[in-house]
């Protein structure tokens, strides 16, 4: 049989100042409710009418709901989205294990009703954990959401995992573990108000444990099936570190941010056990492991996005490789892009002291102390992309980190300071964009007041984007369109309510892009004063990700008919076949010839057929960037060569046969 609620738990809703409603009579009459929705800044009356009903369904006193809505209105008025938030507050209150103690804490403690609201305004993915696990939100509200070391994260995942072992089990583990603490981090930063490099270095933190979970479960996953891995050269265990490019790198995490990871093992091998393995495909069989546990959608979302696509070879590349090939790769091939991703790289999970090496072994490559031509010209390519593409995405303030003048601009231009820097000066070797900043200045690559407005703008512009991606945990960096989202938008971001609100914030962001791209820009001058612009065949030889608008520009001009086809032979020429000769250098010494060797082919009766035969020649000499080279200092001989390729197949296929041939013609 079921019971009728008791009279206390359906107490009627009684607004301060009025008379309680008879039996039968809707909670609140509606000219009271209307004053107090307007009070409040709510828009729904029905929608609040059925909230502040199902308070006392929820067991509320009477004396609890009165109290509550005489509290109410004043402090949703203020937040922006005050109807959303009315109705997480109900929701809230009747997920709570007790809620007469929940509304006996908000009548006695009137800033735990204020915090609550203000998470609830800030972001509906907020809302939704926190009614979701509302023990996590009393534990945030009496720890105030205070900064935590990575070691005591660390250690409440592993109490969190409870040595569960079973995937599954795991992954709901890290996905209620990020939950949580993305609500102890919002707290702190929306109601505590802490620093932005706090928040950021919070964020950093949790996504370091998670990684590192998530590996160590990985590998003894696949270790169960597939044995231990061993190093052939020492017989003792092989193992794999995680290096964090971009922003957790860096150490300066969004709220919702792709993770950039590249894995390394210390060496090949193969593994102990009955269904044994090499030890690439063990650790090819762990970071996919890896990926799943982090990536994975569940009930509970993911932890985070994973990109590996910044590893040696790009998607092309296995997914772990093995220290001394690592090494070899950049030195042999890295280009000055990928130097650039490794200004931010950090080791976060696995075997430290590996990872730690590899950084070391890194430095030297990263950061020249010696600029060569090629590294110059490499540098000189990577300023004019940052030029180009602000030009040509153009004056979208729409986007605060892909506009001009936004983020990415920023971020670019000061790793790009840091290469050209870096080697003379180790101080300002560092992945956090605004210690860089800081260091920079201190050692005269930017003056004070530069210094002063790009840690004011920058900062200004990841808290707006977080505020963005806070909301409902998506990665956006732009900025609503309709007024009333932009609103809510300038209350989060602490502006208040209100057109003149809106109006601030449109000014600070507006003035923020403009000053920077007038910084950025003289940056830029400054630090190739000399620098003309060169032709669009370099750029093509250097870009590793041409548009392919931009490659149809470019090898039109030449005669190409095939232009797909030129492009993959032009990609052709800048790469050696032999292993221990550098592509890098290869590319660069192509790149200075570009111009006058795609000229040259163009001016033959078949430019294709003949950039065809040039790739054959080129691949049987066995180092092209000798080639190049020669070319450089001895134009004649450039033209003689394309002649040859361009006279028959027969001449060609002798020259492939024959590559001392050349030598002797010249």
């Amino acid at each position: 049989m079921v019971r009728p609620p008791s009279p206390t738990a359906c107490a009627p809703v009684i607004i301060p100042g009025t008379v309680a409603p008879s039996a039968g009579e809707p909670p609140v009459g509606g000219g009271d409710l209307a004053g107090w929705c307007a009070r409040a800044g709510l828009d729904d009356h029905g929608s609040a009418a059925r909230s502040l009903a199902a308070l006392g369904s929820h067991g509320l006193t009477a004396d609890l709901v009165a109290t509550l809505c005489e509290r109410l209105p004043p402090l949703l008025h203020g937040l922006g989205d005050a109807d959303r938030v009315l109705v997480a507050l109900e929701r809230f209150i009747g997920a709570v294990r007790s809620p007469l103690a929940t509304g006996a804490l908000f009548e006695r403690d009137p800033r735990a009703l204020e915090t609550l609201l203000r998470l609830f305004a800030a972001s509906p993915y907020l809302a939704e954990v926190t009614i979701g696990d509302p023990e996590a939100w009393e534990r945030v509200r009496v720890d105030q959401g205070r900064p935590e070391k990575r070691e005591a994260l660390a250690a409440s995942l592993a109490t969190e995992l409870g040595g569960a072992a079973d995937t599954d089990t795991v992954m709901r583990a890290l996905r209620r573990f990020k939950r949580r603490q993305m609500l102890r981090i919002a707290y702190g930063d929306i109601v505590g108000g802490q620093r932005f490099e706090t928040v950021v270095t919070q964020l950093s933190h949790v996504a370091d444990c998670i990684v590192q979970a998530a590996v160590r479960t990985a590998v003894e996953s696949v270790a169960l099936r597939r044995g231990r891995p061993i190093d052939e050269a020492s017989g003792g265990p092989a193992t794999i570190a995680v290096i964090a490019l971009g922003k957790l790198g860096g150490g300066e995490l969004n709220y919702s941010s792709d993770i950039d990871l590249v894995f390394v093992h210390s060496a090949e091998g193969r593994t102990a056990g009955p269904r044994a393995c090499t030890n690439r495909e063990f650790f090819e069989r762990v970071v996919q492991e890896t990926v799943r546990l982090v990536a994975e959608p569940t009930d509970l979302g993911i932890c985070y996005r994973v990109d590996l696509r910044l590893r040696p070879h790009g998607g092309a590349g296995p997914a772990s490789l093995a220290l001394e090939p690592m090494l070899h790769y950049y030195d042999r091939q890295g280009r000055t892009w990928e130097r650039q991703a490794w200004v931010k790289a950090r080791c976060v999970a696995g075997d430290e002291s590996l990872g730690n090496r590899l950084l070391r072994e890194l430095e030297p490559w990263v950061y020249r102390r010696w600029l060569t031509r090629a590294d110059i010209s490499g540098i000189r390519a990577l300023k004019r992309r940052i030029e180009q593409r602000a030009a040509r995405e153009g004056d979208d303030a729409a986007d605060v980190k892909h506009g001009r003048g936004g983020i990415r601009d920023v971020e670019f231009t000061i790793q790009f300071l840091q290469l050209l820097g870096g080697g003379d000066t180790p101080r300002v070797r560092t992945g956090a964009t605004l210690e860089a900043i800081r260091r920079l200045a201190e050692t005269g690559g930017l003056t004070d007041q530069e210094r002063e407005i790009l840690e004011r703008t920058y900062t200004l512009l990841r808290t707006v984007e977080h505020r963005l991606q806070v909301l409902y945990d998506r990665q956006t960096h732009r900025l609503p369109t309709d007024d009333a989202e932009f609103g809510r938008l300038a209350a989060r971001a602490g502006y208040g309510c209100g057109p003149q609100a809106s109006a601030r914030l449109h000014e600070d962001l507006a003035a923020a892009s403009d000053v920077n791209r007038r910084i950025l820009d003289h940056l830029l001058h400054d630090a190739f004063p000399d620098d003309v612009a060169p032709e669009p065949e370099v750029d093509l030889v250097l870009d590793p990700a041409p548009s392919a608008t931009f490659v149809h520009e470019v090898l039109s001009r030449h005669g190409f008919r095939d232009i797909a086809g030129a492009h993959r032979g032009l990609v052709a020429l800048a790469e050696e076949k032999v292993r221990f000769l550098s592509s890098r250098r290869c590319r660069h010494f192509l790149a200075a010839i570009a111009p006058r060797l795609l000229a040259a082919i163009g001016r033959t009766p078949e430019p294709d057929a003949t950039l065809i035969n040039l790739v054959s020649v080129s691949d049987s000499l066995g180092g092209k960037g000798v080639l190049w080279e020669l070319f450089s200092f001895h134009p004649p001989s450039l033209d003689l060569t394309v002649r040859l390729c361009s006279s028959s197949p027969f001449l060609a296929r002798l020259l492939v046969g024959n590559p001392g041939m050349i030598d002797e013609l010249l």
